[in-house]
């Protein structure tokens, strides 16, 4: 019989001892919605370009009265969107097989 005991067990967020760092921390920020017309200014750009230079991303930051790293969030996550609404479309969705991680 083989003994697995040399493994470290894996650890689950019932079993982290410590939860008082977590009190130290400061409060999670709230979510930002787009206004109108930055949510329609920022879509129309990302028709036109899918990957704005840091310079135009500033410009666009100090236009539409937001972060720099909003801006760069936005379309790092709108060229996430539409790669994946082009997988789903051509019915090549493999996230999942691809993942090395399970649920058990």
């Amino acid at each position: 019989m083989y003994s697995f005991a040399f493994f470290p067990a894996c650890k689950r967020k019932e079993q982290e001892p410590d939860k008082s760092s977590e009190d130290q921390r400061s409060p999670k920020k709230p979510r930002l919605v787009f206004t109108d017309i930055q949510r329609r200014t920022l879509h129309a750009i990302f028709k036109e370009t899918k990957r704005p230079s840091k310079e135009m991303q500033t410009t666009i930051a100090q236009q539409l009265g937001l972060e720099v790293t909003t801006v760069a969030n936005f379309f790092m996550n709108a060229r996430r969107r539409s790669l994946d609404k082009w997988q789903d479309d051509n019915g090549n969705n493999n996230r999942e097989s691809a993942s090395s991680c399970t649920k058990s």
